[in-house]
């Protein structure tokens, strides 16, 4: 009898441990498809209609202080293609990874970044999504960018538009500079006439909002014409993608998007919020799905930047989307 009763014991533990492997499983490469970068960038620059590729907003800032190593780090081992991080320069002119101007909310300093040192940033620690002091340092970009060399993944460089030289300065030493996406809102005249031969270096993303929308500092900012402005850019450098912006269902954006597909340009849609997506953000995604991650796929969505990653592959796996 005591025999029986361990050998239940020992089954009782297997099937136990057995339980706890598959359900830790889905935390490492939930999402994989692509072995190396090459890869993500072979499929953007020819996307299909039966995956759509996720960009996790300023990394796993769930699990992780926003824009940190760790938060980087996590997405590469969920098998995210594509981390949107952001630039900052430092009163010594050296380029860090944070979103604010400020210090205040993300780190235990004080101050606009543009009054701090490098030296005196590295005294920092990174918070956490909470607002509590993490271990976790404020990063350089070159810190980043060698993190990732080689990974299966491409950053994305929001902000970096301000600091674009000496951006690519930094890909070109650390030998990273396939694994990242510039983007900006200038029309394409400008930018060639800003960067010159320095486009044709860099693998780029227009961003296309439309002309209703309130983040211009003036009128002449505006993109007046969302088509044109589109057509330019397909025609001057064939861009691997373009971000869309459209507040409302019914927006010019999507007779750009149409255009897009018409190429075969890959079309990025932010779902991070509602005003960026019709109202089909990410917080109404999880309980609906399909009404609203669903619906800016089937208008024309074959990347998605998200803050709810593992959420968008389980809905996304379910579909057969990834």
């Amino acid at each position: 009898m005591k025999f029986f009763y361990s050998l239940l014991a020992v089954i009782f533990i297997g099937l136990a441990a057995c339980q706890q492997t598959v359900e830790e499983a889905p935390s490492k490469q939930v999402g994989k498809k692509f072995n190396n970068y090459q890869e993500i960038l072979d499929w953007i620059e020819n996307p299909t209609d039966d995956y759509v590729a996720l960009v996790a907003h300023r990394g796993d800032w769930r699990n992780a202080p926003e824009n940190s190593l760790r938060a980087v780090q996590n997405c590469i081992e969920m098998g995210i293609e594509i981390v949107e991080i952001d630039v900052r320069m430092t009163k010594d002119s050296q380029l860090i990874v944070i979103h604010d101007t400020s210090l205040d909310r993300t780190t235990t300093g004080k101050g606009k970044i543009r009054d701090w040192t490098l030296d005196s940033i590295r005294t920092l620690s990174l918070k956490n999504g909470a607002g509590m002091t993490t271990h976790h340092p404020i990063p350089t970009l070159e810190e980043m960018m060698l993190m990732v060399k080689g990974e299966p993944v491409l950053l994305n460089l929001d902000k970096a538009w301000a600091y674009l030289p000496e951006t690519f300065e930094i890909l070109k030493n650390t030998g990273t500079i396939e694994q990242a996406i510039f983007k900006g809102n200038d029309p394409y005249e400008v930018m060639l006439t800003m960067h010159g031969t320095l486009m044709d270096s860099m693998q780029y993303m227009p961003m296309v909002w439309p002309p209703d929308y309130n983040i211009y500092k003036s009128e002449e900012d505006m993109i007046k014409d969302p088509i044109k402005y589109t057509k330019d850019y397909i025609e001057g450098m064939d861009p691997m993608a373009f971000e869309v912006i459209y507040s409302k269902e019914e927006s010019v954006i999507f007779d750009a998007i149409k255009m897009m597909e018409d190429k075969r340009v890959a079309v990025w849609v932010n779902t991070l919020w509602a005003r960026l997506c019709a109202g089909h953000h990410d917080d109404i995604a999880i309980d609906a799905p399909d009404e609203h991650w669903g619906w800016v796929i089937r208008h024309g969505a074959n990347i998605i930047q998200t803050d709810r990653p593992k959420d968008l592959i389980t809905y996304l796996k379910g579909k057969g989307l990834r």
